[in-house]
């Protein structure tokens, strides 16, 4: 299957320190910004030349089909990020995208939003798009400490319940992010959302499986082309329906799978 997609140069228009190490920025691009939907991703060429020579994904964190904008909020790791924590506001840079598939819609009126680090953009999205079942979203933030915390209230809808952790104890609750998950969960009416670092969301899993609860991962997988031909992101999944295809691409069969499924 090829992916729809489109190529623009978007203008940057804010790049802007958000957390110790992690920057927003906001895009000017009207084509990508019409058709994205929560948990789909861009491509973007951080420089020019040949160095870093390969594009980097990123989960698109907000997007406004009317302005013509879309944000990512990113990490810097390494020496694309490093190029884009350089760049200003007027800029032009290369984007691909929308790539891969979006959150599934639910029955379920009540969502359990549980994130890690920068796992949280996707997962802010989604509460954007559906302002009707913002009265029953709850939105778990996970980070490391305090320093490496978003202020979620400037990234998130006005009111919506959010509950923070911090593995040091700096900011809310001591502790893992998911060990506040239970508490949040209405059986049989509850549908879990999660991304994050890869334990995290093989813990979310192993919970809502006890729980009997629906859960959906949209997984950060290292991604070379983004377009399912390089074979580099493959995770092992179980699907009684595709026995003879033990492996699903990230890039196109995701970033968004059945938690349930996914061999952790």
């Amino acid at each position: 299957m090829i992916p729809n997609f489109v190529q623009e140069n978007g203008t940057v228009l804010l790049n802007e320190p958000v957390a110790m190490g992690q920057y927003r920025m906001r895009l000017d691009a009207p084509r990508i910004a019409r058709t994205c939907r929560p948990a789909q991703f861009v491509q973007v060429q951080t420089d020019a030349g040949l160095s870093p020579f390969l594009r980097r994904p990123f989960s698109v964190l907000r997007a406004d089909r009317s302005a013509g904008w879309i944000e990512i909020l990113y990490d810097v790791v390494g020496a694309g990020t490093r190029r884009l924590e350089e760049v200003s506001a007027g800029r032009s840079l290369g984007l691909v995208g929308p790539l891969g598939n979006a959150f599934p819609p639910v029955e379920d009126d009540r969502l359990l939003l549980v994130a890690g680090g920068v796992g949280l953009v996707p997962l802010v999205f989604l509460t954007w798009a559906c302002p009707d079942k913002r009265p029953n979203i709850v939105f778990l933030m996970g980070a490391a400490c305090r320093d490496r915390m978003p202020d979620v209230a400037n990234l998130l809808p006005p009111g919506l319940q959010r509950h923070l952790s911090t593995d040091d104890g700096s900011l809310g609750h001591c502790g893992f992010v998911t060990e506040r998950i239970t508490e949040h969960v209405l059986p049989g009416q509850t549908t879990i959302f999660t991304c994050g670092p890869h334990a995290m969301m093989a813990r979310t899993a192993a919970i809502a499986a006890d729980l009997n609860a629906p859960c959906y991962a949209s997984l950060e997988n290292h991604m070379a082309c983004g377009f399912g031909a390089c074979v580099g992101c493959v995770v092992e999944y179980r699907d009684p329906d595709r026995e003879d295809e033990r492996y699903r691409r990230v890039c196109v069969d995701g970033p968004v799978m059945d938690a349930h499924k996914i061999v952790w």
